[in-house]
Formats: C-alpha cells, sequence, structure tokens
C-alpha cells in the first residue's frame, strides 16, 4: 500500500501541475484528519511522506502522564516504557500505525479529500490570475455559439461573451481567434466566471495602447472615449511633446496604424480628435467632419453654428454624431443650421421692436395695433391671411410689410 499511496501522489501532481511537496503536504492534513475522526478531535498525529523514497509513515502522538485522563492524547509511563525504555514523563511518545491499520477506504478517502482540495486550490488560483487581467484585453477561440452567449476559449478556462457585449458588425465562427476586454471576474463555487466585453470604451483604450507606441510611452495621452460600439466612436488624444502630433501618432503612416483597430472592431468608424482645455476649441474637432461656423455658451448648453450643407454631417445618422461630440466633451451641444441660427436672432431683435418704432405709415401702425399686433415679432409671426383680414390690409400688402421690415431689423 505504502508504493501504491506514493505513485498515487505522484500521478496527482503530474495530472494536476501542481507541487509535489504541496500534495504531499495535502495529503497529510487529509490523513490527519481521517485520525481525529477515527480516535476522537484531541487526537495528535504526525505523517512523514518522502516520495522519492516511497515512503509514508503515519504516528499517533501520546504525551507521557503519571495519570491518564484522556486517553486518545494521553499515555501512562509504565505503558510507554513497554515501547520505549528511555521514555519519561513529559516527553511526547510516537507511536507508529501501519498503513494497513488505517484502511485502504480510510486512504482513499484522504486522497479524494486531497483531489477535491487541490481542485479548490486551482479554482483559487484561476480566479487570482484573472482579477489581475481584468481592465486587460484577452485572445481566446469561439468554442461555442449560443443564443443568449457566445463562449471563449482561453485555454485553461472558458469565459462568457454576453449578446449585450458583442459588436453587432461582428461575425462569429466556431474555432476563429478573437480579442475581448474582461470586463468582470466573479468568484463561484465551481470556479471562476469570466465575463468578457467587445463593446466596452476601454477595450478601444487598450486596443489603441497595443498598437501606439507614443500611448505606451506616455507622449500621448488618451483625453476620453466615446462609442457607439460597432458603428462609430471619437477619440480625444493630446501630446505632451510640443513636436507630437497626437492625432497623427494615433492614425499612423497611411493610417496603418487606425486601420488595425478598425479591422478589429469589424469596421467601426473612429475618429481621432485633438483634445484642448477650451471647451469652445474643442468641440468643433469633436464635431468633425462637419464644419462650425460658431459655438455660443447659452447656460449650460453649447450652441453650435454650422453651414446648413454642414447640418447633416453635424447631427450625424439619428444623431449619432452630435450625440458622441456631446459625450466626449461633456456637456449638452444644440447644433443649428446658420439660416435657423440668423432667424432667431432676427426674432430676439424683433420681441425688442414695438409697431411705433418700426416708422410705418401712421394708417398701417394703427391698423396692425388694432388687430393686435404690437411688435416686429407678432407681426413676423403672424399668418398673412389672417393677418390681411384682421387688419383689414391686402394679402400682397401684409407679406411686402413683413419683407420690409425683416430688412429694416437685419440693417439695423
Amino acid at each position: 500500500m505504502n508504493k501504491e499511496i506514493v505513485n498515487l501522489i505522484t500521478q496527482i501532481a503530474r495530472v494536476r501541475n501542481v507541487d509535489i511537496n504541496y500534495v504531499c503536504q495535502t495529503l497529510k492534513m487529509s490523513i490527519i484528519s481521517g485520525l481525529k475522526r477515527r480516535f476522537g478531535e484531541t487526537a495528535d498525529a504526525d505523517v512523514v511522506i518522502t516520495p522519492e523514497k516511497g515512503e509514508i509513515s503515519v504516528f499517533l502522538l501520546k504525551k507521557v502522564v503519571p495519570n491518564v485522563t484522556d486517553s486518545v492524547s494521553q499515555i501512562e509511563l509504565t505503558k510507554a516504557k513497554e515501547i520505549n525504555s528511555d521514555i519519561k514523563i513529559g516527553d511526547t511518545l510516537r507511536i507508529p500505525i501501519p498503513l494497513l491499520e488505517i484502511g485502504r477506504i480510510a486512504i482513499r478517502k484522504a486522497s479524494d479529500e486531497l483531489v477535491l482540495k487541490l481542485r479548490e486550490a486551482e479554482r483559487n488560483k484561476l480566479y487570482d490570475e484573472f482579477i489581475k487581467k481584468r481592465g486587460e484585453i484577452v485572445t481566446g477561440t469561439v468554442q461555442k455559439i449560443g443564443r443568449d452567449e457566445i463562449i471563449i476559449n482561453l485555454g485553461l478556462i472558458e469565459a462568457s461573451l454576453p449578446n449585450r457585449e458583442q459588436l453587432k458588425t461582428d461575425h462569429y465562427r466556431q474555432g476563429v481567434p478573437i480579442k475581448a476586454y474582461v470586463h468582470r471576474v466573479e468568484k463561484t463555487p465551481i470556479g471562476p466566471r469570466i465575463y468578457l466585453s467587445r463593446t466596452h470604451p476601454e477595450f478601444l483604450r487598450k486596443l489603441l495602447f497595443k498598437e501606439v507606441p507614443e500611448i505606451r510611452e506616455g507622449l500621448v495621452e488618451i483625453k476620453g472615449i466615446a462609442r457607439a460600439p460597432g458603428f462609430r466612436s471619437k477619440v480625444a488624444v493630446y501630446s505632451t511633446e510640443v513636436k507630437v502630433d497626437p492625432v497623427g501618432a494615433c492614425v499612423g503612416y497611411r493610417k496603418s496604424r487606425i486601420e488595425n483597430i478598425i479591422k478589429e472592431l469589424s469596421g467601426e468608424k473612429i475618429d481621432i480628435v485633438q483634445w484642448n482645455k477650451d471647451t469652445q476649441v474643442f468641440i468643433p474637432r469633436a464635431l468633425g467632419p462637419a464644419k462650425v461656423s460658431d459655438v455660443i455658451k447659452e447656460e449650460e448648453t453649447y450652441v453650435v453654428v454650422v453651414p446648413d450643407q454642414d447640418f447633416s454631417v453635424a447631427i450625424g445618422k439619428k444623431g449619432q454624431n452630435v450625440w458622441l461630440a456631446s459625450l466626449l466633451v461633456g456637456t449638452k451641444i444644440e447644433v443649428l443650421k446658420q439660416s435657423d441660427y440668423k432667424n432667431r436672432n432676427l426674432m430676439n431683435i424683433a420681441k425688442a421692436k414695438s409697431i411705433a418704432d418700426l416708422e410705418l405709415s401712421e394708417e398701417v401702425t394703427t391698423k396692425l395695433q388694432d388687430a393686435q399686433i404690437f411688435n416686429a415679432f407678432d407681426l413676423l409671426n403672424a399668418a398673412p391671411e389672417e393677418l390681411a383680414k384682421s387688419a383689414n390690409l391686402k394679402t400682397e400688402t401684409v407679406e411686402e410689410l413683413k419683407k420690409e421690415v425683416r430688412n429694416r431689423l437685419w440693417s439695423g
């Protein structure tokens, strides 16, 4: 049995890929626990395992006393001397126990406990390993494509890529390599549970860190990231060195660096913009590729004026461009066409201009006031047909009047 146990120890160490000394120590503790179950909790034991010699020895330890009060942990001097004639009171007697006496079932139970403890140690080791990888990129292979998640094989463990963390533009096939961001690591009774993400903004940050040496060296800083995963992202970068172009560094020669990242993100468009602490300078860059005519702060909102032909570009598909710019800058942005902004300013001027100040004929002024038109704003916003009827004027006259007042207000 001695050789059988030693062979078992060697086999477990090899299969589990752990230090044989750890296996020996764990088995030792398991045998001692078994002896306590057999003889009582006060039992003291020692197990010596020397795998290189193929030996295992088990001893019960009893203290030599004049009067025994606990037969499990104590022995009388006269009985102790039968085993060791040199023993004296106060000494500890090591009583060898043959493995056959312990029994094959007990040894097998101890080895089963050993396996359970090793599995637990493996789970803890894996958990500790992946806790360190949380917030990093890992590479695995697609193992199983399910309805709610994709299982990624990371070697020693499987990880979950839930549907909500997948890019809508991704196409998965079993056995194909895939990169993802370690988003969450949970400890469970059956081992660590790893959750991956390809939609997290930090995934893009880590890809840039790997692809752009200037970022790794600290010459270029990423100041912010806004993502519509799978469709478009905006990244604000800043250079700590005057001679380094942060945008150029991230884009790379002939767009080589950014194209590698776009390819990894299944075609997601990426706008790299230069960060500036001045919000009114930063906003036009964040709204690119649209051209910006003016940026005006109105309370907590920044009103951005763009040429009429650039309005759709500034807003983007389903408002995506302005939304991402707003996230990147960290403020509310309202985009207006130049013509709309001009008209809004005109209306603000019109509110402060009374009919009497418009220098119209006395007859027309009286008719407008009788029709409850008291300022230029009321006049410009009134429907021509309704105003003509209430003021007893021709519709053509009202239209000409509105045009004249509009021109007069613009000219100051």
